[in-house]
């Protein structure tokens, strides 16, 4: 059981916060099938907890914590990061030196890229697409107990599937301490699978959580910040960008910060590497980063051992991670800017999705001109 498992187990016994809600909001439209994942079925307490806040969510969830990651998780990477350098043991191999070069590039060229050299007046226009599968079972949406969950199950116990896709656009000003712009986006259904995928469609699109925020919400947070809930609840993460609390005393040497990644485990060796690499689910953890930081970091991913080079056209770059038997993460790097394009991560194929992969996070980073307002 990794951090971010320990803290869902912690907030399972927790009364109905608004840490509890914005997790189970993510949770539900996009980790569903974590313990699927896994191997297993969704457990029953993860059912009725998403049935429970199904209803609040309507009308208190106010921002995506897309990276999953509470308070609790906040905690587990401060402490993370005050370990001493070289206290979690590394795996004995030696990183791939094609995929090393590659983030290596991506790591030289951050200072000088496109979204870290705006000028007054333009913002950083940054459009995040994930799609995702959710799998459907039909007897578990015969079921009359409001506590089942019917897009619960396992890839193979499924009757169908349905491909949700997520799409939402953040501004950030040249100045960061100037308002950002945070476009909510929408939710949607593009494609189902088996004979029975189009009643799951139906039921994934009227089902009250999968539409939380009005389309066309655009919210405007100043200097981007972690804003505070209300009453004496810390602020709350979102925006994927679960390091922000931490960039000034992130380590700038390789070496310790991958130490530091390593360290919000709990785990040593190979298995502190698989975790660090499953928690990249979303670029914009990187990609928002402080230009030195950002490369630090791509340095930092370059002496873990298991990446692999797909293709290199010299502009951009796909490396793949696999952990056999469960896990393959595709990372698809644009060299030029010193940005992740995308992330993949496919668990298996099989059931009525055949081999569509199980999730995929997109980001289109532009320069503009102006941002909406709310």
């Amino acid at each position: 059981m990794d951090v971010f498992e320990r803290v869902r187990e912690v907030n399972r016994g927790a009364g109905l916060t608004e840490e509890r809600i914005t997790g189970a909001r993510a949770r539900l439209l996009v980790g569903i099938d974590a313990s699927r994942k896994a191997g297993g079925s969704a457990p029953t307490a993860l059912a009725n907890e998403g049935s429970s806040v199904a209803s609040e969510l309507a009308h208190r969830v106010r921002r995506r914590a897309w990276a999953g990651l509470g308070i609790g998780g906040l905690v587990a990477v401060a402490a993370a990061f005050a370990i001493v350098a070289g206290s979690v043991l590394a795996p004995t191999v030696t990183p791939d030196a094609a995929a090393a070069e590659v983030l290596e590039r991506a790591s030289a060229v951050t200072f000088d890229a496109q979204d870290t050299t705006l000028v007054p007046g333009e913002y950083l226009r940054i459009e995040t697409v994930g799609e995702h599968l959710q799998f459907w079972k039909a007897e578990w949406a015969d079921d009359d107990d409001e506590n089942t969950l019917s897009f619960n199950a396992s890839r193979e116990g499924s009757d169908a599937a349905v491909l949700v896709r997520d799409t939402r656009v953040l501004y950030i000003p040249a100045d960061r301490d100037g308002d950002w712009f945070y476009d909510w986006g929408h939710s949607e259904v593009v494609e189902s699978f088996g004979e029975r995928g189009p009643e799951a469609a139906r039921e994934w699109s009227s089902w009250p959580g999968s539409q939380v925020i009005e389309h066309g919400t655009i919210e405007t947070l100043p200097a981007g910040e972690y804003l505070a809930i209300g009453g004496d609840e810390p602020p709350m993460p979102y925006l994927a960008d679960r390091y922000r609390p931490f960039y000034a005393e992130m380590p700038r040497e390789p070496q310790e910060l991958l130490d530091g990644l390593r360290g919000q485990s709990g785990m040593t060796g190979e298995d502190a590497d698989r975790w660090l690499v499953a928690s990249l689910s979303d670029p914009s953890a990187i990609n928002l980063m402080p230009a030195d930081l950002r490369s630090t970091f791509f340095l930092a991913i370059a002496l873990i051992p298991g990446f692999e080079v797909l293709a290199d056209d010299g502009s951009t770059a796909t490396l793949r991670y696999v952990v056999p038997g469960h896990r393959t993460t595709t990372m698809v790097i644009d060299t030029d800017q010193g940005l992740i394009d995308s992330i993949a991560e496919d668990y298996g194929s099989g059931g009525p999705a055949g081999d569509t992969v199980d999730s995929i996070t997109a980001v289109h980073t532009s320069v503009v001109d102006s941002a909406p307002r709310g």
